[in-house]
């Protein structure tokens, strides 16, 4: 059986939608009560994000009025250091995928949206390892549905859409619990 599975999700300033899909996925993996196989937590990736920031009001008010605890959420940054913590680092966007590989340089590997249901489904506790190196798998969220594309941040445009930010983190966090071989098949 698959071992227990550490995911890590980023976005710009982790205030946002980071925390909103850590809490959104937690929330799916308590109700399918498999929770225990997985370790989940969200970081900032842009390094002139301020740290010890709560959880944005708009994204904060969408999690409470879904039913969903919103925890004791404040922002941190991704360190080069953490790499090796994680099998999955999951991004909001492409641009913060690309950014992944600035911080951890060649300790990270890319799986296209085309391969990531099939990677996560068939092993998603064993980051790759080159030479006993320990590298997370990097891709986006929208990357495990069938229409992979970047997460718009409602504080980043000024629309403040969070309805819209959550029904996409949902989908998202949806199509990788059901990857899970946690799952039992129906």
């Amino acid at each position: 059986m698959t071992g227990f599975i550490k995911i890590l999700f980023v976005c710009s300033k982790n205030i946002s939608l980071s925390p909103m899909a850590a809490q959104i996925f937690l929330e799916m993996l308590k109700k399918k009560k498999i929770a225990e196989h997985f370790s989940v937590d969200s970081a900032a990736i842009d390094f002139r994000a301020d740290t010890g920031l709560w959880l944005e009001p708009g994204a904060k008010d969408c999690l409470v009025k879904a039913g969903i605890d919103v925890g004791e959420h404040t922002s941190r940054l991704l360190e080069a250091s953490e790499a090796e913590n994680y099998d999955w680092i999951i991004c909001m966007s492409a641009k913060w995928r690309r950014r992944c590989f600035d911080i951890f340089q060649n300790n990270a590997v890319y799986v296209t949206p085309r391969d990531v249901r099939r990677v996560f489904k068939m092993d998603p506790s064993s980051p790759f390892s080159f030479n006993g190196m320990v590298k997370p798998r990097v891709c986006c969220l929208m990357d495990f549905t069938e229409d992979p594309h970047d997460i718009i941040d409602p504080a980043d445009t000024g629309e403040n859409d969070w309805r819209f930010a959550y029904r996409e983190l949902s989908e998202g966090c949806s199509a990788l619990v059901s990857l899970s071989p946690f799952v039992l098949s129906r």
